[in-house]
């Protein structure tokens, strides 16, 4: 039989994250299970967010001030789907290496994560975060998209 203690569920705060943060509710009730929020914060590339022209200003601690948003957005999330056990955990670092770091000190029985669906290009190119979490994961990974197979109580 399949026990689920502890789910992982991976935010970016999309529409793809929302419906992942809704089978988490599910699979939490079902199985009586303590649900981790968890968001990345990705330090700020100073290359990457430079616009075409002119000069760009990053305060020192951006991605401090970008993580307690964050843990007050997983916060809000937690309260608006009505999770009784759980709590938030926002770290900053790459999007996958950190949640597959964060699966294995937790020792989480499964990660329920959004998929955005990306372009062939794109995704031949860049990779996707959801994909690099299943080759990585130290448990089983459940991938959604919104808009489909919407979680629907019977």
């Amino acid at each position: 039989m399949i026990k689920l203690k502890k789910i992982m569920v991976a935010t970016d705060f999309s529409p793809h994250s929302e419906v992942a943060i809704s089978y988490a509710t599910e699979f939490a009730k079902t199985f009586d299970a303590e649900v981790l929020v968890t968001a990345i914060v990705e330090e700020p590339s100073l290359m990457a967010e430079l616009p075409p022209m002119g000069e760009a200003y990053f305060p020192p601690n951006l991605a401090e001030i970008q993580q307690q948003s964050a843990e007050k957005a997983c916060q809000k999330k937690i309260e608006e789907h009505g999770l009784k056990n759980a709590r938030v955990v926002v770290e900053i670092g790459t999007p996958f290496v950190e949640i597959v770091r964060i699966a294995r000190e937790e020792e989480v029985d499964m990660i329920i994560i959004g998929t955005h669906g990306r372009g062939a290009i794109a995704h031949m190119l860049l990779g996707s975060v959801a994909e690099k979490i299943v080759r990585k994961a130290p448990c089983p990974v459940l991938t959604v998209r919104s808009g489909e197979h919407e979680f629907i109580q019977p």
